[in-house]
């Protein structure tokens, strides 16, 4: 199953630029984790946003401090990826090569850190029903297979997955880890998903910065 560059492969995309020529997703335009414990009350938010309303909400070099830096948008199209071995991730694939395609209000930015590291956030907005139950198959099918393949191009990537727990914020939250192997190297990148009404933050980086910025995120994504 051909994928272009959608969300459901922003995380390994990321790793993979990191070890290979592999181009990053354009900035400014997952198995359901066990909860954990930590707990940071969020009032409820119905309220469906437009894009340009997410793109004010997400975060920016000067939340994250210094270091930091929005990464310029890509000049090039983003090449087409296969993935093998997964037949749930490859079915999710065929909704219009990006099954979160199902909702069209939305926001991206890619963030680049101290020692190049990167942070992608990603904001969707949407009823919170439909939300739910889209996002439910998103990670459902991330979910579904310990490990598969991602073939450009250039590269044949390992992926190995594993579902994480992530701080109970929100309404419904999700993480995982994705270790990504090509080339010899190897790198790791953590993907956080949380549902507050409707707004869905997905944010993707290094399992540190994803710890550290996540809280930020949410709070800038769920202002009133």
């Amino acid at each position: 199953m051909r994928l272009r560059h959608s969300t459901v492969l922003t995380s390994t995309c990321l790793a993979l630029w990191a070890l290979t020529s592999c181009s990053a997703p354009p900035s400014d335009t997952a198995s359901a984790a066990p909860r954990a414990e930590t707990s940071m009350p969020i009032a409820g938010n119905h309220e469906v946003l437009p894009s340009e309303r997410l793109a004010d909400r997400l975060l920016t070099a000067d939340d994250l401090g210094p270091g930091y830096a929005a990464r310029p948008a890509a000049s090039t199209a983003s090449p087409e990826a296969s993935v093998e071995g997964c037949p749930q991730l490859e079915q999710l694939g065929s909704a219009a090569d990006n099954p979160y395609a199902m909702f069209p209000n939305h926001g991206k930015r890619v963030l680049t850190g101290p020692g190049g590291t990167q942070l992608t956030e990603e904001l969707y907005s949407a009823p919170p029903k439909d939300l739910s139950a889209g996002v439910g198959r998103i990670m459902t099918a991330m979910g579904a297979c310990p490990s598969y393949q991602l073939v450009t191009a250039t590269t044949v990537a390992e992926v190995r997955t594993q579902t994480v727990p992530v701080p109970r914020l929100g309404d419904e939250q999700w993480g995982q880890v994705l270790t990504v192997i090509a080339g010899g190297r190897r790198t790791v990148v953590q993907q956080t998903v949380i549902r507050d009404g409707a707004v869905l933050l997905v944010i993707s980086g290094s399992p540190a910065e994803v710890a550290v910025h996540g809280q930020t995120a949410l709070a800038k994504a769920t202002a009133r």
